[in-house]
């Protein structure tokens, strides 16, 4: 093999380790948008389980307010069973996410609802990560979309 098919392959096999490190590190995190209306929200299911890692002791959940900078805040609420948390981004267009929620809930379904203080569209960035009581990722899936206003 020529050197110039090594240096090709090369960069081939390095372009797709950053891609899939990059996915795996960016699993959780989910871009979303409010429409326009007052009452708009957005409603998510998400799973925690023992991936090898070890079991599910909570769900960690941070919201962020993307631009357009407008009037509406934008909070998340976590809820499972009998557990409810908020979070309010309080800084609109600001690289700071809101204060960050730690559900305890175990392993088992959490429900995340999206929502906004007025109307006017707003985007954000969702980051949920479950947790062992030690601190560590453990498994997390893909959260599902339930509803999108």
């Amino acid at each position: 093999m020529n050197k110039s098919t090594l240096k090709k392959n090369f960069i081939t096999v390095s372009l797709l380790g950053v891609f899939v490190y990059t996915g795996s590190a960016t699993a959780h995190d989910i871009n979303g948008a409010l429409g326009k209306a007052a009452g708009a929200t957005d409603y998510y299911q998400v799973e925690c389980f023992d991936d090898g890692a070890g079991a599910a002791d909570h769900l960690v959940v941070e919201i962020k307010d993307l631009a357009p900078v407008a009037s509406p805040l934008i909070s998340v609420q976590v809820t499972k069973g009998i557990i409810a948390k908020n979070s309010t981004d309080a800084v609109d267009g600001n690289a700071t996410y809101s204060p960050t929620l730690t559900v305890n809930g175990g392993n088992g379904s959490y429900y995340l609802i999206v929502d906004k203080t007025a109307a006017k569209a707003e985007t954000y960035n969702l980051q949920i990560h479950c947790e062992t009581s030690a601190g560590l990722h453990t498994g997390t899936s893909e959260p599902a979309l339930l509803q999108n206003q």
